[in-house]
């Protein structure tokens, strides 16, 4: 990329606004803090409500912080509402700790569709990983009745998946029959971002991504060293970003999240074996600053496998 080419990118102006409704952190980086500074830096207007503001993510000894209740998220939006100014072309949702908030989020995304039919709602539905919820279960059955049906964009890992269409997801015929079932129930596109067991091996990593009526793909891509909070938050803000430069192309806008995040992974993974730090957590936040150019410029990455698997 050429140093007119990125000065053009950071120039370019997009008429765009996303409401993003996830969760926040002082320190460090999970939830809105990943995901708004992408957005910004692709030109997206970010409106953000924070579900939670906490010191810290959870990997940390001690959290402390609030939670925004239903009734607070329902007098925000009222706000917005009162002076007209409740327009977005992107809803975006991630971690929501509690029923009655998630089920307001569904008011929510109900009233700015029905003010503008084109307005399109990407769901993160965190509920837990790698066989575990942490996240109250009773935020399943929501997710499942009321927010699935709304949305048009979907990106669960494996656990996710396989909680929202009751049956566990441990081989790639798991995986491709689960995201037929959200077809099914109307989101458009689905992404499935990790944890098909039975599809990694030691040296690489798979994800889903199919398009209701269209193509189904498979992309394989190198397993690096560590695991670090955020990379799902800043993975879907990416993935509203290229989704909408590239007019609905899923297998470029994935490869192209997923060359951005190769590049962050490795980065935080590289600053966290090098540091010796009593408070370890902390030199396991994502680089995201630093990061900034192939956020916003992915390069090109020989080493994302694409491959069309069905229709």
């Amino acid at each position: 990329m050429s140093s007119s080419e990125l000065i053009a990118e950071l120039e370019r102006e997009r008429d765009r606004r996303v409401l993003s409704i996830q969760s926040h952190v002082v320190h460090g980086y999970a939830g809105n803090k990943c995901s708004v500074f992408p957005l910004q830096l692709h030109g997206f207007e970010v409106d953000f409500i924070n579900s939670v503001q906490f010191s810290n993510h959870a990997g940390y000894e001690h959290v402390k912080g609030q939670k925004l209740t239903e009734k607070e998220l329902e007098e925000l939006y009222e706000g917005l509402t009162l002076n007209n100014i409740n327009n977005y072309t992107h809803v975006l949702t991630g971690y929501c700790g509690n029923v009655t908030f998630l089920q307001k989020i569904a008011d929510v995304v109900k009233d700015l569709k029905k003010k503008n039919g084109n307005t399109t709602f990407v769901c993160d539905p965190v509920m837990g990983d790698n066989g575990r919820y942490y996240t109250p279960k009773e935020l399943m059955p929501v997710y499942r009745d009321l927010i699935i049906p709304l949305a048009d964009v979907l990106t669960p890992n494996a656990f996710e998946l396989g909680e929202l269409t009751g049956s566990p997801i441990e081989t790639e015929e798991d995986c491709l029959r689960a995201v037929n079932e959200l077809h099914a129930k109307g989101v458009k596109t689905v992404v499935v971002t990790s944890g098909v067991t039975g599809a990694q091996t030691n040296e690489s990593l798979r994800c889903y991504a199919s398009v209701k009526g269209s193509h189904v793909y498979r992309f394989t891509f190198p397993r690096l060293v560590g695991q670090f909070v955020g990379t799902g938050d800043t993975f879907t803000s990416l993935l509203v970003v290229w989704l909408d430069e590239l007019n609905g192309d899923v297998s470029e806008a994935v490869k192209r999240v997923l060359a951005s995040m190769q590049c962050l992974i490795r980065k935080t993974s590289s600053y966290a074996q090098l540091q010796v730090d009593t408070n370890s957590r902390a030199m396991c936040e994502l680089r995201l600053i630093q990061s900034r150019k192939d956020l916003l410029w992915p390069p090109t990455c020989d080493q994302i496998q694409v491959e069309k698997i069905g229709q």
